[in-house]
């Protein structure tokens, strides 16, 4: 019977990104001026639709095919020479306007999806490795009109992509979260950061699970009576991260349930912040249910 719940939760999840996914193939992102993403619009951008295609990897669905070949499709399309992504698509107003430099973090973020999926993009391996600085720790910008700045998500990102453990990087990342310092100007919320962090180390990254138990012990405390560790996107972010360090207990199944009872009728989860920037904040609904779609889609895998 709970598996049935799951598959049915799974596939209404499912119909709700077949539906959200717009004609381009972008899973649209919201943007807002406040953290209850309030009179919020549409950012066109391309990382939510990379982290989309990255959860829903390994569910079987007939449905699945042509969203994801028109999700990739978008990817590629909005490449620009030498295997450059920036945090807005080619027809947002702000790649007219302000035109932000191209960043590590959608450009590694995007690159490994279509690694993954086995589609061909222009090589940067190079343009990355050359964006580091005095200490060999990644940068966030290339060739910035501001001052630039060391990420540990953006780091993470990096590392996940080229596939290296690389000891000064992983050493910085994991003293930040051994020290509780800061980690992330763009994402305000701990719980991204340890996402990103428990993905690398499940995809190989192996030298950043050296502080699986402080992240583990940290998420069991922000778990409530209901089985939330928070929002939805919250509550997702702390069940995959405790699949990705292997974790299973009570914390997993009551907060599988709650996610599952959290499910709204059109088959999405609600829509709340991933990451800010430029006094604005920006989250997905796309989003959200792809992360939520992920951790069940883990439960079935480890527990059934």
């Amino acid at each position: 019977m709970y598996k049935k719940r799951i598959n049915k939760a799974i596939e209404h999840g499912i119909d709700f990104l077949v539906e959200n996914q717009l004609d381009s193939g972008e899973f649209p992102t919201t943007a807002a001026s406040t953290q209850q993403m309030n009179g919020g619009y549409l950012y066109n951008s391309p990382l939510v639709t990379s982290f989309v295609l990255y959860s829903i990897k390994g569910l079987r669905h007939s449905k699945l095919n042509k969203m994801t070949e028109k999700a990739l499709c978008f990817l590629l399309g909005e490449q620009e020479n030498g295997g450059i992504w920036r945090t807005h698509t080619k027809k947002n107003p702000y790649h007219r306007d302000l035109k932000l430099p191209p960043d590590l973090d959608d450009i590694s973020a995007i690159s490994y999806i279509l690694k993954l999926y086995g589609v061909p993009f222009d090589d940067n391996n190079d343009l990355i490795r050359n964006n580091l600085n005095g200490t060999n720790q990644y940068l966030t910008w290339i060739e910035p009109p501001f001052e630039n700045e060391v990420d540990c998500v953006v780091n993470a990102n990096v590392l996940l992509y080229l596939g290296e453990n690389d000891p000064h990087i992983c050493s910085h990342i994991n003293k930040v979260i051994r020290e509780n310092l800061a980690f992330s100007r763009w994402y305000p919320d701990k719980l991204s950061f340890y996402y990103i962090v428990s993905r690398a180390f499940e995809n190989g990254i192996t030298s950043l699970g050296n502080n699986k138990v402080t992240i583990i012990g940290e998420i069991l405390s922000r778990q409530s009576i209901d089985g939330s560790f928070g929002n939805d996107l919250e509550s997702a972010f702390a069940l995959n991260i405790l699949h990705n360090f292997d974790f299973a207990g009570d914390a997993v199944e009551t907060g599988t349930n709650y996610l599952i009872d959290k499910q709204n009728t059109d088959g999405s989860w609600n829509l709340c912040v991933f990451y800010s920037g430029f006094k604005m904040f920006y989250g997905s609904k796309a989003l959200t249910t792809a992360l939520a779609l992920e951790a069940l889609k883990k439960y079935l895998h480890r527990t059934i």
